[in-house]
């Protein structure tokens, strides 16, 4: 995966902002999810201070699953579970269809470990376009795969 300008949603004064998913796709595919699985969307949460992407939450009594989507780009993402600095992302095949449009990551990419090189200057192996001030905050935040930049809790 590319990991693209803002993708963890910050840059630096003076650079031009990161893209901005206003949700509403987003939101509406959601619904849709649910019903293609008998299911209940009991949450939608936009992004927050201290995260980078929306999350609905579907229930249908025997499973609840959170559909993440990043605040900057039309990634999509499956969980088992979501909390502060740790999410339980899996493949999800039966809800990826509807999410058409958007890339949906599987999670073996998502589980990769991310490439931190820290001499002579601090990068990330994986292609990326990631600016200066994302440096700073994977350095400060120290995320272990691709999972955790993507999808953060930081603030």
């Amino acid at each position: 995966m590319h990991l693209s300008y803002g993708i963890t949603g910050f840059y630096n004064s003076g650079e031009n902002p990161p893209p901005r998913n206003d949700g509403k796709l987003f939101k509406k595919l959601c619904f849709e999810a649910a019903r293609s699985i008998e299911a209940e969307l009991i949450t939608f949460q936009p992004p927050r201070v201290d995260t980078n992407f929306f999350e609905a939450v579907l229930d249908n009594g025997t499973k609840r699953i959170h559909i993440l989507m990043n605040a900057h780009y039309p990634i999509i993402a499956f969980a088992a579970s979501v909390s502060f600095k740790h999410i339980i992302f899996y493949d999800e095949p039966a809800l990826s269809e509807i999410f058409k449009g958007f890339y949906v990551c599987e999670e073996k990419e998502l589980n990769q470990l991310l490439q931190i090189k820290k001499a002579p200057v601090v990068s990330v192996g994986q292609e990326n376009d990631l600016n200066s001030a994302e440096m700073g905050q994977i350095v400060h935040w120290q995320p272990c795969t691709i999972g955790e930049l993507v999808f953060n809790h930081w603030d």
